[in-house]
């Protein structure tokens, strides 16, 4: 159901510039601006790992994307475990370093893209299918009157990839939708860009008798893959105890 309210958030100050700078050097189609070949930079512990170790951690980030298991490491210092996640798209949203979990891995994801349509509904019981086209796969069907939010507009194509109760499902034809209830003026439509596969990451690290555990997520760049900046922190100005009030 939409109510056709929506809170404005304000952005805490100093990331609020991050973003900006991170804006400013992407580019519409290409990588992520601040991923990083650091996989240890969300933990506490990240400073005390020789270069042995990292090696060994990045490998072992490597292995856990290429299986999807889990993968133990150890360097010359300390030792580790990298547990893979659920799948995730980068790139899509005002702040390109927030993700959105992806309902199905084998989405295509080749196709430039209108980011941030906005909220729409479904007119008629529609395929959702892996690629912009009939002759790609259906991965399910939405019911008619089931609410999307259309995260990219295929340039070119007729064709809307979609997410669905938080998570992109794929793609469905672009005349099956119409604007969400309240959400008619809305002004839509963001910079053109290609969506970033990215997976979830959980982390554990012992040094002697010190443990740390994390979480974050790699990006693929390429034939490799990236540590995920993080997204910008954005806060509810009616939240007293996120404002610290």
């Amino acid at each position: 159901m939409f109510t056709g309210t929506i809170l404005k958030k304000f952005t805490i100050i100093g990331a609020a510039f991050m973003m900006l700078g991170a804006c400013a050097t992407l580019p519409s189609s290409g990588g992520l601006s601040g991923a990083s070949g650091d996989f240890a930079r969300g933990s506490a512990l990240g400073g005390s790992l020789s270069g042995g170790d990292r090696n060994a951690l990045s490998a072992a980030v490597m292995r856990a994307m290429e299986t999807g298991q889990a993968q133990r490491w150890a360097g010359s210092r300390a030792a580790g475990v990298v547990t893979p996640g659920e799948y995730s798209l980068a790139n899509l949203k005002s702040d390109p370093a927030k993700r959105i979990p992806l309902a199905h891995k084998g989405i295509e994801l080749n196709h430039a893209m209108e980011t941030e349509l906005g909220l729409y509904v479904l007119t008629r019981n529609s395929n959702i299918r892996v690629g912009p086209g009939t002759d790609k796969s259906k991965v399910q069907i939405l019911n008619a009157g089931a609410g999307v939010e259309v995260v990219g507009g295929v340039i070119g194509e007729n064709w809307m990839l979609v997410a669905h109760e938080g998570r992109i499902v794929g793609y469905v034809f672009r005349d099956l939708l119409i604007k969400a209830p309240g959400t008619e003026l809305d002004l839509a439509g963001g910079p053109h860009r290609r969506p970033i596969l990215c997976r979830e990451l959980s982390q554990k690290v012992s040094i002697f008798s010190e443990n740390d555990e994390w979480t974050g997520a790699a990006c693929q760049a390429g034939s490799s893959w990236r540590a995920a900046p993080e997204p910008v922190i954005e806060i509810d100005p009616d939240d007293d105890d996120l404002l610290g009030l």
